[in-house]
């Protein structure tokens, strides 16, 4: 059985690297009036099943014992020499064991990307619900209303240059999503190493709170990661 298990996880990392995969890790530190300092570790994973559609996946857990899984697919819609019309599908699952709650997230955006920027907007909805989950529900169950998701990002030059710097505002991140009227703010950039190698940073502030309850301060956030992409 050992050796099945070798033979099938060899054949898969041998499948990845000749596939259209992109692989992305971060280490990110934190900082709120609430909740202190934190430090957290992110996996993501894109796969470009077609010309135009591509799924992804990722994974987070920080030190405050809080975890989350993203799941996501998006597929063009159109392209012409303006930009690429898109539609993104995302599902966001969030663990809090510390307060034994636990959260789930689908967004479903409207895109259009060209060079060198990026607007998305759509709808959200968020459940949360006790651990384990309760057939009758609870007092800790909730039904948020439906909630609206935007971002708007630049950058000085197309993703295809060595180097980069950009902006970005919206109300979501990869693996937290806030209300409407809560904004993350932040600079980032890349440079390529080579060989299929990119090393990232960001920079940003954001809303202070827990289980997406605003407090009164902002907190801020740093991080460093590294994209790879095989080449075929």
């Amino acid at each position: 059985m050992k050796k099945i298990l070798i033979t099938l996880g060899l054949l898969f990392f041998a499948f990845a690297a000749r596939a259209q995969w992109t692989l992305q890790t971060y280490g990110e530190y934190d900082y709120t009036r609430t909740s202190g300092n934190s430090a957290s570790l992110a996996l993501k994973a894109d796969y470009q099943l077609a010309e135009n559609f591509n799924i992804g996946f990722g994974y987070q857990g920080t030190t405050l014992n809080r975890h989350a899984i993203n799941l996501q697919y998006q597929v063009n819609l159109l392209k012409a020499n303006c930009g690429t019309l898109y539609l993104e599908n995302r599902y966001l699952y969030r663990l809090y064991p510390n307060y034994n709650l636990q959260e789930f997230n689908g967004v479903l955006d409207l895109g259009w990307r060209n060079r060198h920027f990026n607007f998305q907007f759509g709808l959200t909805n968020r459940y949360t619900a006790p651990i384990p989950l309760r057939k009758n529900g609870g007092m800790e169950t909730v039904f948020e209303p439906m909630n609206v998701t935007f971002c708007v990002e630049g950058n000085l030059f197309d993703q295809e240059h060595p180097w980069n710097v950009g902006a970005r505002v919206s109300n979501y991140r990869d693996f937290v999503i806030e209300r409407f009227t809560l904004f993350f703010y932040s600079v980032n950039g890349y440079y390529d190493l080579g060989n299929g190698l990119r090393l990232t940073a960001e920079a940003g502030m954001h809303p202070s709170g827990v289980l997406n309850l605003s407090a009164q301060y902002n907190g801020w956030y740093g991080n460093v990661g590294l994209i790879w992409k095989p080449k075929n």
